[in-house]
């Protein structure tokens, strides 16, 4: 098997894999405007990190970096509060692009933004990514981080005035970017010509960034292509989503079927509220169902979760898909009367957890039944006798309906030696 199983060929069955054919019907890619290349941003080590009880020392933050570079992550964007991480990430991994972000309340002031500016690129940073606002529904931010109101025109005079001064600082071998905060929030017209101004004062990279969940997905296709049609020839396109109702994985898709060339996600999902999309699931979707090579190597993302959840320390559940413990498990009965042969693999899968780095397990519940209990115990290496099948089913249901939760290993040992 490959390390990083790309599906170039737009292939629905493979060894691998066997997904649905409809997603290469030209009918359908037909409505799609993809990139010819498109680029992961993990932002694990600055969006994964705002979340109650997590601090990170050096140490674990250079972990986590050898472990996403283990993984194929070619760009990660890191917090600007301690550049010497940054610095020590590049030292260790020259050929990793760095994306610095610098929050609002440095650059809604271009003379506040400066320093962080220089910080940022005199530590390794290749990108700096400076927040901006020109929604009308945070106008306000300027009132309590920059000293008072100001109008659109001004936030935007401003903005071109610190982006000036990041590409002065940034020469020729390094990027400046800018992130547009609520950007579905702002007229389409408006959100166009502000970040037109941005481009043209110095900005190579647009970031698109929702905030929490403003619109339906389609609406992550239409900006995405607007701000592709709109802007200077070149000028990179991000997008970044929040999970906030449940569609930030589904807003990425849509806004790489607009064609936008960069697209952020995190560890685990791990951000602010209810997340963000997760690196695991977005990776997984680009390579083999939109047949787009990100560079991730996919049989690396179950140890990579699993070392974050540990380090961080954060729950990983273990429903979580392609890389969770139950991701590629079977339950219910019918599920398990299937023949032991490749076809009847198939008949409740699509992949096969060894691409992933994962595997399968045989799950216990109250839906199991005779053929599910033998699975179960053949995986534990336990013998049923006989006919008492039937018996150790009854057994797992009483069991269950004691102790509430799912049932350990010994204790379906236990169910089975006293049916036998």
């Amino acid at each position: 098997m490959r390390g990083n199983p790309v599906n170039d060929k737009l292939e629905a069955t493979t060894d691998q894999w066997r997904i649905s054919q409809m997603c290469f019907d030209p009918a359908i890619r037909g409505e799609m405007t993809l990139p010819d290349k498109v680029k992961l941003c993990d932002i694990t080590l600055r969006e994964g990190r705002q979340l109650p009880g997590v601090s990170l020392t050096r140490d674990q933050v250079m972990k986590i970096a050898d472990k996403l570079v283990e993984a194929g992550v070619s760009m990660v964007q890191m917090h600007h509060d301690d550049p010497g991480e940054m610095l020590a990430v590049k030292k260790r991994h020259p050929h990793v692009l760095i994306d610095a972000l610098v929050h609002p309340t440095a650059v809604l002031n271009p003379e506040k933004a400066k320093p962080e500016i220089d910080i940022n690129y005199d530590n390794g940073a290749d990108y700096a990514s400076l927040c901006f606002s020109f929604s009308p529904h945070q106008m306000c931010l300027f009132e309590s981080m920059a000293g008072g109101r100001i109008t659109v025109e001004e936030a935007i005079e401003r903005a071109c005035g610190s982006i000036q001064y990041a590409r002065r600082k940034a020469g020729k071998d390094r990027k400046v970017a800018c992130l547009i905060q609520d950007c579905t929030r702002i007229p389409i017209d408006e959100l166009a010509a502000a970040c037109t101004r941005l481009v043209e004062a110095g900005a190579d990279m647009v970031r698109l960034d929702d905030i929490n969940g403003m619109a339906i997905y389609r609406v992550y296709t239409w900006v995405v292509r607007e701000m592709k049609r709109r802007l200077p020839r070149g000028t990179e396109i991000a997008l970044h989503t929040h999970n906030d109702i449940g569609m930030a994985a589904a807003a990425l898709y849509a806004g790489l079927e607009g064609g936008a060339d960069i697209i952020d996600a995190c560890v685990n999902g791990l951000g602010e509220r209810a997340h963000i999309a997760c690196l695991a699931e977005v990776a997984s979707v680009i390579q083999i169902y939109y047949g787009l090579d990100c560079g991730i190597k996919l049989d690396k993302m179950t140890e990579l979760s699993q070392l974050v959840a540990e380090t961080m320390p954060w729950p990983m559940p273990s429903t979580m898909p392609f890389v969770g413990k139950t991701a590629f498990s079977h339950l219910v009965e019918v599920h398990y009367c299937v023949p032991p042969t490749d076809e009847g693999f198939w008949s409740y899968l699509c992949m096969k957890p060894e691409v992933f780095g994962n595997t399968q397990h045989n799950l216990i519940g109250h839906y199991s039944g005779p053929w599910a209990v033998r699975a179960k115990a053949q995986e534990l290496g336990v013998k049923i006798p006989d006919g008492r099948e039937i018996e150790v089913v009854g057994g797992v249901r009483r069991k269950i309906q004691a102790v509430r939760r799912q049932l350990t290993d010994s204790e379906f040992r236990e169910i089975v030696a006293a049916a036998a």
